[in-house]
């Protein structure tokens, strides 16, 4: 009687994959030349200079001087190799813990650090997510967010509910940040020159009547803001703007914790919040 194996979940493939789990045992006699890692760095690398869409295991294969097939003897497919790449673009040290606890200090700490992961990989926000992290450097990134918010108060499934939500707030700002710097090089412009555009344009259409609001931010002029000194493309980008967001958030996890520890201390009980 034979047993029918059972397919492999995506997630357990992919912690295989993420942890070397899928490697078979070293052999004897001399390593070689080419490894998963130096594919993995060289995949990096041509993301890194030209963007995800240059990488393909052609062009990795020819960076590294190999063929095509060789690539396959380390890495299975492109997906593989995708795979890899998300989980070595948050490779470093994420902040420690820190000495105050202070919470929200800490939050901050961890957002920002992200936010420059990305900004050195700006390709990673492009690629689409399964779910959580499972590789050993994103669950690295994991564990230090999660610590933070949990000091905040909240039992550890709203602290990685509040993660995953700011994880994903996060993402999506730097993704259009990043839609919009391409289409203003695009143009020929600036992210500072198109947001100006954007105004000029409105004005010709909107009116107090049918949009009032809007037309109370056209007003303001907040968005025509002269560019600092040397820096004509940072200014106006969405992510300039994430710490107003990042706030109010804090802002209502602090409150939120805030009213049930309240309500807990009324009833008697000591259980974190939710």
């Amino acid at each position: 009687m034979t047993t029918e194996q059972q397919p492999t979940s995506r997630t357990t493939r992919e912690v295989d994959l993420l942890w070397g789990l899928d490697r078979p045992a070293p052999r004897r006699g001399p390593r070689p030349k080419l490894s998963r890692e130096a594919v993995v760095d060289a995949a990096v690398a041509v993301a890194d200079a030209e963007g995800l869409e240059a990488v393909s295991m052609q062009r990795v294969a020819k960076e590294l001087g190999y063929t095509t097939m060789s690539l396959y003897r380390h890495v299975d497919s492109k997906e593989d190799m995708l795979v890899l790449m998300s989980d070595r673009a948050m490779e470093g040290t994420p902040p420690a813990p820190r000495p105050d606890r202070g919470w929200r200090a800490g939050v901050e700490e961890w957002v920002h650090e992200v936010m420059e992961v990305y900004r050195r990989h700006p390709w990673a926000i492009q690629l689409p997510l399964s779910g959580p992290p499972v590789g050993p450097n994103g669950l690295r990134w994991m564990e230090a967010g999660l610590r933070e918010v949990v000091r905040s108060g909240l039992d550890v499934g709203g602290a990685l509910q509040m993660l995953s939500m700011l994880s994903s707030l996060l993402r999506d700002t730097l993704r259009l940040e990043a839609d919009m710097a391409r289409a203003a090089r695009e143009a020929g412009s600036t992210m500072a020159e198109a947001e100006r555009d954007y105004s000029a344009g409105l004005r010709k259409v909107v009116t107090r009547e049918e949009f009032p609001t809007i037309a109370m931010m056209l007003e303001s002029a907040v968005l025509e803001e002269e560019p600092p000194p040397g820096r004509p493309d940072r200014l106006g980008g969405p992510a300039e703007e994430f710490g107003f967001s990042l706030h109010r958030v804090l802002d209502g996890i602090e409150v939120h914790v805030g009213r049930l520890r309240a309500e807990r201390e009324a009833a008697g009980g000591d259980a974190p919040a939710r």
